[in-house]
């Protein structure tokens, strides 16, 4: 018998949430999750995670802007034949060696389901550790990722490969029905290149790849889980092979300014200031009465 699609979003809801307790158990050990260290660890880190959270839905914000550009259907069609020209056709070929229902369900879930799971577990077991170089690090590749995808997004749309009549792909993704119902409630079909998430997810990779043998674990995960939605993206119909190329381009030039120590000096200057100001904190070393200030002075 079919679920219902709220029975069905119900239980991504409760799969989602009670995987990411999970990973963080496995991960971090119930005697070492220090809840109000987590929460003092959101307050400090407060402009990151706003920052982490606002980007994707500026991505929503965008698909409105797109609708009120005239000639957006026709220039949809010419970047997606420019796109397609780079060996669009090619991916046909992984469809048609790899026709298999148990592939198509393995590879729809690393998709819809993975690529979420990663999104909200790498900042949240971050701020469990109170890991505050790392966090920076993410938050920051993490926007420079998404200043360069919402631009592409809005002035260079890419139609999904499944919808192109060439192409020879069936839209496995889309033809799911619960499935293609919850990605097609987000996602305009238009935000092709580059990949946002071959993006992502190898910056997520990359960024615990480097963050030390702490997250050893995590990395490996990381990996096999990034291996698989690149395929997917490729698999399911969604993307183009240069819209992976592209985006695993953009996911090491991120990851390589948001580990440069100038860059990270220069944006957490900011952001401690735009922290300050959101909890009217004092600045470090400023006096705490008029009276110790007037001691300090010559």
């Amino acid at each position: 018998m079919a679920l219902s699609y709220s029975v069905f979003f119900a239980l991504y809801t409760v799969t989602m949430v009670v995987a990411v307790f999970a990973g963080l158990l496995i991960l971090v050990g119930w005697k070492d999750m220090y809840w109000r260290k987590a929460l003092l660890s959101v307050r400090y880190n407060a402009v990151y995670v706003i920052l982490i959270a606002a980007f994707p839905l500026l991505v929503q914000a965008q698909d409105i802007l797109e609708k009120q550009l005239d000639d957006e259907g026709s220039k949809t069609i010419i970047y997606t034949n420019w796109i397609f020209s780079l060996a669009g056709g090619a991916i046909r070929v992984v469809q048609d060696w790899l026709n298999y229902a148990v592939l198509k369900d393995f590879f729809i879930i690393a998709y819809a389901w993975g690529f979420a799971f990663i999104t909200y577990f790498a900042p949240i077991i971050l701020l469990v550790k109170d890991d505050r170089a790392t966090l920076r690090h993410y938050a920051i590749a993490m926007m420079f990722n998404y200043i360069v995808l919402i631009p592409f997004y809005l002035a260079f749309p890419v139609t999904v490969t499944g919808s192109h009549p060439d192409s020879g792909m069936t839209p496995l993704l889309y033809a799911s029905t619960s499935w293609g119902r919850m990605v097609t409630s987000v996602d305009p079909l238009d935000n092709d290149f580059p990949s946002g998430h071959v993006s992502l997810s190898v910056t997520t990779f990359l960024i615990f790849a480097y963050a030390g043998i702490g997250y050893r674990r995590l990395s490996y995960f990381l990996a096999g889980a990034t291996v698989a939605i690149v395929f997917s993206v490729l698999y399911l119909g969604v993307h183009w092979p240069a819209d992976v190329f592209a985006g695993f381009l953009l996911a090491v030039g991120a990851t390589v300014a948001a580990r440069s120590d100038r860059i990270q000096m220069t944006i957490d200057r900011y952001v401690r200031i735009i922290s300050r100001k959101l909890f009217r904190e004092k600045p470090e070393g400023s006096s705490s009465s008029p009276q110790q200030g007037q001691r300090l002075q010559p």
